[in-house]
């Protein structure tokens, strides 16, 4: 019966997909800056795609000046514990879940307007675009729409 090999003192940590978009990035500007060609670019990026572990990544770059993926101890977030309960994102507003769309659709709605609406001065549906992108400016940037919370 032959003996398992020996485990590592210490294993090398698990990567996920951030890691291995770090490392192609990486390859990227190797690439770029000529360092490698096409054909080892290929080779390299298909064994970053394949690595399990940070392990499997330093060969890749032993070579290569920076930039490098850094994963190991200090990358790996720190496990999440069941002491208390996670912080909860508050719910999206309606500002911020449905202004991009009806942002987009201002100018289809005003040139509805303008054509069905029977006013002297029906151009004025066409200052709605503007008004629009002001009111919901503060939805595309994430916080909501809420100030100073």
């Amino acid at each position: 019966m032959t003996e398992p090999a020996p485990q590592p003192a210490h294993p090398s940590p698990r990567i996920g997909t951030a890691e291995r978009e770090s490392a192609m990035a990486a390859l990227d500007a190797h690439l770029e800056a000529g360092r490698l060609d096409p054909e080892e670019y290929g080779e390299r990026s298909a064994r970053v795609t394949e690595a399990r572990t940070a392990d499997e990544l330093e060969p890749l770059f032993a070579d290569l000046p920076e930039p490098r993926p850094h994963v190991g101890a200090a990358a790996v977030p720190a496990p999440v514990t069941a002491a208390g309960p996670p912080a909860q994102r508050p719910a999206p507003g309606v500002l911020a879940r449905y202004g991009p769309v009806i942002s987009g659709a201002l100018p289809i709605i005003a040139l509805i307007l303008f054509f069905t609406v029977p006013i002297p001065n029906a151009w004025v549906f066409f200052l709605l675009i503007p008004l629009g992108g002001a009111l919901f400016a503060r939805s595309r940037r994430g916080d909501g729409g809420r100030d100073g919370d």
